[in-house]
């Protein structure tokens, strides 16, 4: 197991006077709004989807916005008293390192185990996704043949992508996912054996953002790259192509109830709302984010349950040593 934790439940009793006979019941309480951390450019799309939450449910929600790393950071280091209910992660090494530190609590929810299939959630139950994001291989629209000729990510080693081949920087989390899954794949000296040959092939320095690798495919000085579904549906433009190598990596956007949250129960309400059809439809429409819901269409693509390597979790389990292997090849 490569977590250990002790959960202890503890039920208080509180006593409460029978109210007088003549005292008049005072006022609905208006509920507690339930606080989710999130890292999102776009600061408006999150509150925009979860009106329709409250919409169903009465219960505010209130998005707090901060970079990825920073989120992460501050849920483990005030889990004892989190600054938010859910904390909604970009990646699965985000969800994965929380839960591993302790700052997360069982889910327990049928509803999300109903919705979500296995290889969706975290093994502990401390997490599930509410979209997954393929890691495409992209090259210039002109130049289709560069992405028919890339069948697995570990072809991107061969001799016929010396100098062609262009990579955003290894602390991205996408270029984690693709090495902890190589690691997976094939143990960890041939993973780096297969990423040395990856550094060897490139045509400049890797790129401090996806949208710069991008940049450089569309203009034609990189022949191939590796991108996130997501970065590629931000960019959004016609000049590049891409394709999904299968079976495939990808990434998730997850979510998990903080583990001392001050409204645990409507925390759990809206992950399940997050992982159901209205609130799946809608993120895809809006970003392109795949549903993890097998009911819910994805503009006519096929729900990926068997063209995936590995259950989520997987790519986070290896993230300590994709970040170390990083280092030994000399991928900044």
């Amino acid at each position: 197991m490569r977590r250990t934790a002790v959960i202890v439940l503890a039920a208080l009793a509180v006593g409460a006077c029978e109210r007088p006979a003549e005292d008049k019941p005072g006022p609905a309480l208006r509920p507690e709004p339930v606080v989710v951390y999130a890292s999102y450019e776009d600061e408006n799309y999150l509150p925009s989807l979860l009106t329709g939450f409250t919409r169903e449910t009465g219960i505010p929600v209130t998005v707090r916005h901060r970079p990825e790393y920073q989120i992460i950071g501050e849920v483990i280091a005030n889990k004892g008293a989190p600054p938010a209910d859910l904390l909604l992660a970009r990646s699965v090494h985000g969800a994965w390192r929380a839960a591993d530190e302790g700052a997360l609590r069982p889910l327990q929810s049928p509803q999300v185990t109903r919705s979500v299939p296995g290889w969706l959630r975290d093994p502990d139950d401390y997490w599930t996704a509410i979209g997954f994001s393929p890691v495409r291989v992209v090259c210039n629209a002109d130049r289709q043949p560069d992405c028919d000729a890339v069948e697995a990510y570990e072809d991107l080693a061969k001799p016929e992508f010396e100098q062609r081949l262009c990579l955003s920087a290894s602390s991205i989390a996408v270029n984690r996912t693709v090495t902890a899954g190589l690691i997976a794949d094939h143990g960890l000296r041939q993973a780096e054996l297969i990423v040395r040959g990856w550094i060897a092939n490139l045509a400049l320095p890797p790129f401090e953002t996806e949208t710069a690798l991008l940049q450089a495919v569309e203009s034609g000085t990189c022949g191939v790259g590796v991108v996130s579904g997501l970065a590629l549906q931000d960019f959004n433009r016609p000049a590049v192509a891409a394709t999904w190598p299968q079976p495939g990596y990808f990434d998730v956007v997850a979510v998990g109830i903080n583990r001392h949250a001050r409204s645990p129960d409507a925390a759990r309400r809206l992950a399940e709302w997050l992982a159901g059809p209205v609130a799946q439809e809608a993120q895809f429409a809006a970003i392109g984010l795949l549903p993890v819901n097998p009911s819910v269409p994805a503009g006519g693509l096929e729900f990926p349950s068997s063209n995936s390597r590995h259950n989520a979790a997987v790519f986070g389990f290896h993230e300590a040593e994709a970040i170390k292997l990083a280092e030994r090849a000399r991928w900044n």
